[in-house]
């Protein structure tokens, strides 16, 4: 049985970027909620645990404990903090905007290249930002002897490739070209607005986490306190404490996990839009092919970071089989990857 191969079909980049920009719009609107809710869960148990709650103070000693919970909600601590990370989350995402990108590169050592040094790459540069019809973005090295690249930039204006010493020095022009026309694709698709807002928004995500974990340790560690001093007060406060506790903890342990799956579920086909896109500009598809075969097994670098490794061309950090969900992965397998490119017409 023969297999039919595929045929480039010109991307429709009007298309992929209005769906990025919804795509990273309904991001910023998942990270900004997921912020809300952590924050007014902390207040809403700072205010429970400190007894500060009028629900706490009013209520009659024998009040039943759902009641009591239903009126905790109630909560103008938490509807504070809530804002508070409201306000946090729009600072957060004016700084992505503007300073994102240039911190994504310092978190990954990331240095200009130098115009004589990498004369090269330059030049493949400037041949796939006119294929493309896109201003050059600005060009980045990492001294790292693995085999890796990335885009960044989250207007095409002020985007950046960079790409590692090891990849430079390996690869031929051909495939240095696929590479580049890959990540050029990137920008060219909005892909690089939304892997930068991922990347900004699971790293916030995760920090609040890490504080909500240290503010749950301060006030358990006075629980016991707490508890014997609601003895005297309405019968129902302990038993409180410990699901008011429980749903903070729980709170606390999620949402670094949200952030992972958000990261994680970044469509695989924006990598295979990004390799067509790519065979599009170079009409060289095997050069691209040739590329990822190389880097395949050689993608890992010395320094590792896990909140920009869905932002390159292979994942540094892990690889996937070809069984890998959407889920899980936030790369499709390499061999499937190579395989598509290999039956381009």
């Amino acid at each position: 049985m023969t297999t039919q191969p595929l045929i480039v079909i010109s991307t429709d980049f009007k298309a992929a970027q209005a769906k990025n920009k919804w795509n990273s719009l309904l991001l910023c609107i998942i990270m900004i909620s997921t912020a809300m809710a952590l924050g007014f869960i902390t207040g809403w148990a700072a205010e429970i645990f400190t007894q500060s709650h009028p629900a706490l103070i009013n209520a009659p000693y024998d009040q039943e404990l759902f009641e009591l919970l239903t009126t905790t909600l109630n909560s103008s601590w938490g509807i504070s903090a809530a804002l508070g990370m409201l306000v946090l989350s729009a600072l957060a995402l004016c700084w992505a905007y503007f300073s994102g990108d240039k911190t994504l590169l310092r978190m990954n050592d990331a240095k200009e290249a130098d115009p004589e040094k990498y004369d090269d790459l330059h030049n493949v540069v400037d041949e796939m930002a006119i294929a493309s019809g896109q201003v050059k973005p600005a060009i980045y090295i990492i001294d790292d002897p693995g085999l890796n690249a990335f885009a960044t930039g989250l207007r095409p204006e002020n985007s950046s490739i960079t790409v590692t010493t090891g990849l430079y020095d390996t690869l031929n022009r051909d495939e240095l070209q696929g590479v580049i026309a890959h990540e050029m694709a990137h920008i060219l698709n909005r892909d690089v607005q939304y892997a930068v807002l991922v990347a900004v928004g699971a790293g916030l995500i995760a920090v609040f986490a890490e504080l909500m974990l240290r503010m749950i340790r301060i006030f358990f560690s006075s629980s016991r306190r707490a508890s014997s001093r609601s003895k005297k007060g309405n019968k129902g406060t302990g038993p409180l404490l410990l699901i008011v506790g429980a749903v903070w903890l729980l709170a606390a342990i999620l949402a670094p996990l949200v952030a992972y799956i958000v990261r994680m579920a970044i469509s695989r086909e924006r990598e295979y839009l990004a390799d067509a896109t790519a065979a599009q500009l170079t009409r060289n598809p095997k050069g691209l092919a040739s590329a990822l075969l190389k880097i395949s097994g050689h993608a890992k670098l010395k320094e590792k970071n896990a909140a920009t490794e869905h932002m390159f061309i292979i994942n540094p950090n892990r690889s996937f089989s070809e069984f890998a969900s959407n889920l899980t992965s936030t790369h499709p397998a390499t061999s499937l990857r190579i395989k598509r490119l290999m039956n381009l017409e």
